[in-house]
């Protein structure tokens, strides 16, 4: 999700979406480098306790950047191997960025994630070291990622069916589904009315909306001098005065110049 703008890094694992014929002969691949060992999930808030078998290994070698891989089959993760993705440089970067510049709803850009073009403008590095990503995995693999419209639909799907069967399968859709709100602005009514018009699948539609309508954004705290005391001011981001784009950017794109509560 830090391609997608949301600021959540991996915990201490990374997620492989595979298919479900594909599963035991990469478990037994990965086994077999000496790099890997097959494990139990390592916390009871990723118990799969669904019918569909998922693998979680183990990293072996010293000083890895993700200490398991867990590795997802189609069916238990609601999303297809062939769905839209986009090629990424890395499994990792140093912050996150908004790839899909659509999702950037703010015209005036007063608020929202960073854009590639930010870093980019500027020669901020994005990618770790190469050494420090060398024993995750070989660089002439390429990484895919799915589009946010289909990833957030896999995880509302999650979500349902989790509500339907009251099993676990694992992961965390109803937190990760939160951060896209959080990170993206959904909950700004022209965001919140664009994402459900264009981007949710109709199955989701619903969910979807309750979870938006749900959620409460900390407001912004501004401090605000005049002659007799200090004021704090209390407001949305997008509230915020419409001002030049280079100086939102000489911000950051987040609510860099704020308090946040």
């Amino acid at each position: 999700m830090i391609w997608s703008g949301s600021r959540n890094s991996p915990r201490k694992e990374i997620d492989v979406l595979v298919r479900p014929t594909h599963l035991q002969t990469l478990v037994d691949g990965l086994v077999e480098t000496n790099d890997w060992e097959i494990s139990e999930n390592y916390g009871q808030t990723t118990r799969n306790e669904t019918h569909v078998r998922d693998a979680w290994l183990k990293a072996t070698f010293l000083d890895p950047q993700f200490e398991y891989i867990r590795l997802w089959p189609e069916e238990l993760y609601h999303l297809f191997v062939g769905c839209h993705k986009i090629e990424v440089s890395d499994v990792y970067v140093r912050d996150s960025v908004l790839l899909e510049e659509e999702y950037h709803r703010d015209p005036c850009r007063r608020f929202g994630p960073p854009l590639l073009r930010y870093f980019e403008e500027r020669n901020l590095r994005l990618l770790l070291p190469i050494q420090a990503r060398a024993k995750i995995m070989r660089r002439d693999i390429p990484i895919f990622i799915p589009t946010i419209e289909d990833h957030l639909n896999a995880l509302l799907d999650q979500r349902r069916e989790q509500i339907r069967t009251n099993l676990d399968n694992g992961g965390a859709p109803e937190w990760q589904v939160r951060n896209f709100i959080r990170c993206l602005f959904l909950d700004w009514k022209p965001a919140r009315n664009w994402i459900l018009s264009t981007k949710v699948k109709e199955r989701n539609r619903e969910l979807m909306a309750e979870r938006i309508d749900k959620y409460r954004r900390k407001p912004l705290l501004k401090p605000v001098r005049t002659m007799a005391e200090i004021k704090v001011l209390s407001y949305m981001p997008w509230e915020r005065p419409i001002m030049p784009e280079s100086q939102y950017l000489a911000g950051g794109g987040w609510e860099s110049t704020d308090i946040q509560n």
